[in-house]
């Protein structure tokens, strides 16, 4: 099996200095040290400070403002849906990240599952299949994280049935996001059970062009997201 390629020198220190921004060690305002510091402290060269820096700025998390250093920019101008989610979870608890993703799923998923419906091809109902049978064998293994490969493959699958080349740009950074959040919930056999029960449903409407009932499946399968996460996640009903 080829192995995961090892993370450059520049990735490494882009990762630490996320690490100290999602941390709060360095503070939305605050200045980072500079570049000659940082260099000493991560045993770099500053070319791969300066490097790490120029991606971070890329992503919106600070601001180089020459002459003066480079600042910490506020969370809610970060492009990395990522480091976002990591300063949330430390601010408001895992659960209420959850939350708000599964909000966006919503907003996306439920008119992605009735256009899917309406231009499917057979190859696209093949990959639902295919997902869910690996899904259903995960599952009665007790496999969760190949159950959660197989989940996340499967709405995948919804979102190139809709022939729709920008829908894979807007969703792709939620990816990482969606898995953790996966990875919480789905540690629940009932909450496996449940999924299982819903992918069909969403995957019979699918197959069968009707694409107001696939959109509805979608939907009900957010309501018993959002449901589960209350009950047996956060430990009580949902209001």
């Amino acid at each position: 099996m080829a192995r995961s390629p090892r993370p450059s020198r520049v990735d490494e220190a882009v990762d630490a200095l996320t690490d100290r921004i999602v941390g709060g060690e360095l503070a939305a305002g605050e200045a980072l040290p500079g570049q000659w510091e940082l260099a000493e402290q991560m045993a770099v060269s500053r070319l791969t400070v300066r490097e790490a820096i120029t991606a971070l700025a890329a992503k919106g998390m600070v601001e180089v403002q020459p002459g003066n250093g480079t600042f910490v920019r506020p969370p809610h101008e970060w492009s990395d849906l990522s480091a976002l989610s990591r300063v949330r979870t430390r601010e408001t608890g895992s659960s209420r990240v959850a939350l708000s993703v599964i909000e966006i799923r919503r907003m996306i998923e439920v008119g992605a599952a009735s256009l899917c419906a309406a231009r499917r091809t057979s190859e696209d109902v093949d990959a639902l299949r295919s997902a869910l049978d690996a899904m259903v064998r995960a599952r009665d293994a007790g496999d969760v994280a190949t159950f959660v490969t197989h989940d996340l493959a499967f709405h995948h699958a919804v979102l190139r049935g809709c022939a729709n080349p920008f829908l894979a740009l807007v969703y792709d950074p939620l990816e990482k996001v969606l898995a953790s959040a996966r990875e919480q919930t789905s540690q629940v056999a009932a909450i496996r059970d449940h999924a299982v029960d819903h992918h069909r449903a969403i995957l019979a409407a699918i197959e069968s062009g009707d694409a107001e009932g696939a959109a509805a499946a979608m939907d009900a399968h957010m309501d018993q997201t959002a449901d589960d996460l209350h009950t047996y996640v956060l430990g009580r009903p949902r209001d």
